[in-house]
């Protein structure tokens, strides 16, 4: 990159996909103590919340994931590395890939998956944890905000690791090298939830970015994360609410 007379060489310092590692590891860090930074917590404190009612940060933290995850990343792509932006998966899928054998082939787990999610027994769900906006009454205007502040975060999130770091992998390591590293980083991000997510998440994280891989972009992706989450949430408020469930969201 060229500032007037001087030029900044990143290339000797390593390639591409190392830049791109180091940032995610930086900035999900970021993300993920970002409530505790002191600066934030003074912020929180004029929404007023309380341990048992956080929605308002709730958004700010999927805001701030969107940025962190999403904007910088995007802006550090397009700034520093070989390629054009569009080589991250930016675009729109390719329409070739809905009518090949591998968009064929990939619309049988996603089929699959997203039924799992939608007939997903609601005493499997994990209300420790689900939903995080910690509600007991659901209007149709809350469910809607959740899904959109979800959708925003979700977007940052899916370029930062099925874009940057996909397709950076890719072109440095070959496609089951960036599919494995990816996979892995996905799985370590889910540890936290426990051994029955994090698994998931790794051949979930395979299934992603076979399909970003097929496709060219991270929308499929994007679109899939989206919806179980979304569903998570869905299933988890209908589940709070059943008599014989304990535990849960508190707050009304």
């Amino acid at each position: 990159m060229r500032f007037g007379d001087m030029t900044l060489d990143f290339s000797s310092l390593g390639g591409n996909e190392i830049w791109a590692l180091a940032a995610y590891v930086f900035l999900y860090l970021t993300y993920y103590f970002f409530s505790d930074f002191p600066l934030i917590k003074r912020f929180r404190m004029r929404f007023g919340e309380t341990p048992e009612d956080f929605e308002a940060s709730v958004y700010f933290r999927r805001t701030a994931g969107f940025v962190l995850l999403g904007v910088v990343p995007l802006l550090l792509t397009a700034a520093f590395f070989e390629r054009p932006i569009v080589d991250y998966g930016v675009g729109l899928p390719s329409l070739a890939f809905f009518v090949s054998q591998y968009g064929l082939l990939t619309m049988i787990p996603v089929v699959l998956l997203i039924g799992g999610s939608l007939f997903r027994s609601e005493k499997s769900i994990d209300l420790s944890y689900y939903p995080e906006v910690r509600k007991k009454n659901w209007t149709k205007r809350r469910t809607i905000l959740n899904a959109c502040f979800w959708a925003l975060y979700l977007l940052g999130y899916e370029f930062a690791l099925r874009g940057m770091v996909f397709f950076s992998s890719l072109y440095a390591f070959g496609l089951w090298p960036a599919i494995f590293i990816n996979s892995v980083i996905y799985s370590m991000i889910h540890i936290f939830k426990g051994p029955k997510e994090a698994f998931g998440a790794f051949f979930l994280g395979v299934l992603f970015c076979w399909i970003t891989y097929y496709s060219g972009s991270f929308w499929i992706a994007f679109l899939i994360h989206w919806a179980i989450a979304v569903l998570n949430d869905v299933k988890a408020v209908h589940a709070a609410k059943a008599p014989s469930t304990n535990g849960g969201p508190e707050a009304s």
